[in-house]
């Protein structure tokens, strides 16, 4: 149970109940869990949706490496709920069970691409400082443009904001967990 209420469509402002109905897709007239609890503060979780929007197709990765990512970052939360939702993603994305299952200890083996080894040693980095180390960043230049760099540190960062305002607010996923390790 999520320690703030649920909202509804009704907690929404005529101006932005299309946000409520837009993010309510299961049929039941209910929106993800993740924005049940955002809906609170319903012109931030427009903007929260909106960001996301652009971001995903502009961060300068396919689909499948951006899942990739935020499976990381989920991993690297200790997020269940982000976690539970990207491998649903992620598998439609193309990223593999494998894949999956190796995201949490990419070093380990050889499942990744050389640019993908990378692209995880940045994410790491994102976690532990705000400053990446010269080597990470340049390893991370030499496979991905400066836009690109731009979108995945912004993707790294929207997804680490994520997994906080969710362990915070302690959103359960939908249905049972995943699992870990699947």
């Amino acid at each position: 149970m999520a320690r703030i209420a649920d909202s509804t469509r009704d907690n929404y402002p005529d101006d932005l109940k299309y946000v409520w109905d837009k993010l309510a897709r299961d049929g039941a007239g209910r929106p993800a869990n993740i924005f049940v609890a955002m809906g609170n503060n319903p012109a931030l979780t427009r903007a929260y949706t909106r960001f996301g929007n652009v971001l995903w197709p502009e961060c300068g990765l396919d689909a499948r490496t951006r899942e990739i990512v935020i499976l990381r970052c989920a991993h690297l939360r200790h997020s269940v709920y982000e976690w539970h939702q990207h491998v649903r993603i992620g598998r439609v994305a193309g990223v593999t069970d494998d894949e999956i299952r190796a995201v949490r200890n990419w070093q380990h083996g050889e499942v990744f691409t050389a640019p993908e080894r990378v692209l995880l040693a940045y994410v790491d980095s994102l976690a532990e400082t705000d400053h990446p180390a010269t080597d990470i960043y340049e390893a991370l230049l030499a496979h991905y443009s400066p836009a690109a760099v731009v979108g995945i540190t912004l993707l790294a960062a929207y997804y680490f904001m994520t997994a906080k305002f969710l362990g915070a607010l302690e959103v359960a996923p939908e249905g049972e967990f995943v699992g870990w390790d699947l």
